[in-house]
């Protein structure tokens, strides 16, 4: 075994996942959260490695969406692992021939599969097929539902950037269409458990009924400088027109007026505060071109941290050593 595998062995011990799939944040416990962070820490900090941890394993990235950051960071992910790393998109398969997502899913698990990386436009189609597969399921996104892994690597921007696992007294504000965002819809799950205050600051169309009540201790603004007064992380997030968002506004350049992260906004924020979007960005729409080269714009390191964070999260699905098996039910 090499040094930087031997290192590797070292920082996961005898821990592993309480859960054999991760389709969402809510899939995770704390300890979960911790050993993956402890796990991309030494990802990161080895640098670009070649491992033989998945040696022998093949992971399956199907993506039904389009994706640059994801998709790339899985793959790069698997084949620094060692795993046969197959991709496998709409376009091409039997799914335009009229198969089913579930039936591509057990012809993958079929394969003997050891990981399926999923990204779809339904949400909940990747704990459904977790329960129909042997592979473990990662999403990559799942309509307007979540996208756990970009939550982790968000969270874990943060907790490298201040140095400390608890946040306890930080406050992020998240700008933009936090309606049809899985983006946000990790971010809301994961930000309490760092410890941290919550705003959101969006048009009201882009407030749901029930919002309110779904997420209490998340404050809503409709006034962006409100929002961010006083924050130390601003997430901008893009209108998602593939999904409807487009619809909820009168223009972009409207939204972009009362709600794009200008100089002048930023300055809102505290001195030290963070910016971070989860790409792609609509320059000069979310976030103005003069913020984005700006030392405290965090938006290529979550690109890095991304790779680190899906490395340990491979890692960890395809390899246990505790020697549980995941049950599935095939239908």
């Amino acid at each position: 075994m090499l040094e930087p595998e031997k290192h590797m062995v070292g920082v996961r011990g005898d821990r592993n996942l309480s859960c054999f799939d991760v389709c969402s944040i809510d899939d995770l416990t704390d300890d979960d959260i911790a050993l993956i962070f402890d796990c991309a820490h030494a990802f990161k900090k080895l640098g670009n490695q070649k491992y033989a941890f998945l040696r022998g394993t093949t992971t399956f990235n199907a993506f039904f969406e389009d994706s640059t950051r994801t998709r790339a960071s899985f793959e790069l992910a698997g084949k620094q692992l060692g795993s046969e790393t197959i991709n496998i998109m709409s376009k091409g398969t039997s799914i335009g021939k009229g198969e089913t997502l579930h039936d591509t899913a057990q012809t993958l698990d079929a394969m003997h599969a050891n990981v399926i990386v999923v990204r779809t436009e339904f949400s909940g189609i990747p704990q459904f097929l977790a329960k129909h597969v042997q592979a473990a399921v990662a999403s990559a996104g799942d309509g307007m539902h979540e996208h756990p892994s970009q939550g982790l690597l968000d969270a874990f921007t943060l907790v490298e950037h201040f140095g400390a696992r608890q946040l306890k007294g930080k406050t992020a504000t998240v700008i933009g269409d936090i309606s049809h965002s899985r983006v946000f819809g990790s971010f809301v799950r994961i930000a309490p458990r760092l410890g941290l205050k919550l705003r959101v600051a969006a048009p009201r169309t882009f407030v749901r009924n029930g919002f309110a009540e779904a997420f209490p201790s998340v404050k809503i603004f409709l006034n962006v400088e409100e929002a961010l007064t006083g924050a130390d992380i601003v997430m901008a997030l893009r209108v998602q027109e593939e999904r409807g968002g487009g619809k909820c506004l009168p223009t972009l350049r409207e939204f972009s007026k009362t709600f794009g992260v200008n100089e002048r906004r930023f300055a809102l924020a505290k001195k030290d505060a963070v910016l971070m979007h989860p790409g792609p960005v609509m320059r000069d729409i979310e976030v103005h071109n003069m913020l984005m080269t700006r030392d405290r714009t965090k938006i290529l390191t979550q690109v890095e941290n991304g790779v680190a964070v899906r490395l340990a999260l491979l890692w960890l699905l395809a390899r246990r050593t505790d020697g549980r098996k995941k049950s599935f039910t095939h239908i």
